[in-house]
């Protein structure tokens, strides 16, 4: 039984090996073990040949390219003196340039450096040369306040109230005006016999610069000339509040105090009065005049 099934299987498989070999024959005829090697070898002798082929054209471009590393090293080398160079001479331009920028001040250097020339010359007396300063600080800066407060004090040592009074009003249209200004308008307003004036403007002053010893007693003294003693006590005591060693304040309180009649306040103060001035004929001058007073 199994062999009757067995024997047609095996024609069957037979059949179609024979099939398939007959389909495919001249590809098989074709598989040589010697053409196989033959292709192996061949292979084989394409990549020694190509390898060899990369060997010598690296061998022909490496002159070309040492050449060109050389250059491109030789360049930096080049750039970098060049660079190197050039920070050298930019050192030594500085290093040159600055001496002559030493030499040449500023404008606002030269400013102050005029300022305080003027400044000198004045305390100096040497009222033309100083002018010829401030003019020409204003020529360069026509807004310098300063210049303009310097003009008008050496304007107004020369009793030249006029150009003195235009220079103070200018610094109060521009809103500069300080105690200066107004101690020097009141010191015109005064000498014009402006009474009214001169008192508004010594009170300014002082409003301005209120512990300033010098402002308190410039009213007190204007106080004290126009025949006003009661008024001027209280600045001229500030004034040696402010400055209690000072022989000038506390001899002008101690006129306030006889003035008004103040005895032992006048009598105090000259006992401290002694201990700052050497001036014995001023000394013996108020000594007189406090024996004169009856005790209030």
């Amino acid at each position: 039984m199994i062999y009757y099934y067995t024997v047609p299987i095996a024609i069957l498989s037979l059949a179609a090996m024979v099939f398939i070999i007959a389909r495919h024959w001249r590809e098989i005829r074709l598989l040589d073990p010697n053409s196989i090697k033959e292709e192996r070898v061949r292979k084989k002798r394409d990549e020694l040949i190509t390898q060899r082929f990369e060997r010598v054209k690296s061998g022909a471009l490496l002159p070309l390219k040492i050449s060109f590393n050389k250059a491109v090293v030789a360049g930096k080398k080049r750039f970098h003196a060049s660079y190197i160079k050039l920070i050298q001479l930019d050192r030594f331009y500085k290093q040159a340039k600055a001496p002559f920028a030493s030499m040449a001040p500023s404008a606002a250097e030269r400013l102050r450096a005029l300022l305080d020339e003027a400044r000198s010359l004045a305390r100096d007396l040497k009222w033309a040369d100083a002018e010829r300063r401030y003019l020409e600080i204003l020529s360069m800066d026509k807004r310098n306040v300063e210049a303009y407060k310097g003009l008008a004090g050496i304007y107004l040592k020369q009793k030249m109230h006029t150009q003195a009074k235009e220079t103070f009003e200018f610094l109060l249209k521009i809103k500069k005006a300080d105690d200066v200004c107004f101690a020097g308008l009141a010191e015109i307003a005064e000498a014009e016999r402006d009474l009214i004036a001169a008192e508004q403007y010594y009170r300014k002053a002082v409003e301005y610069r209120p512990r300033l010893a010098n402002r308190h007693a410039e009213l007190g003294v204007f106080y004290l000339d126009s025949n006003q003693p009661a008024k001027a006590w209280p600045f001229v005591r500030r004034a040696t509040e402010l400055e209690p060693k000072s022989p000038k304040y506390m001899e002008l309180s101690i006129d306030a105090a006889i003035k008004i009649g103040n005895k032992e306040e006048a009598r105090r103060r000259y006992d401290k009065l002694r201990l700052l001035s050497e001036d014995r004929n001023k000394l013996q001058f108020l000594k007189e005049r406090l024996d004169e007073m009856r005790v209030v």
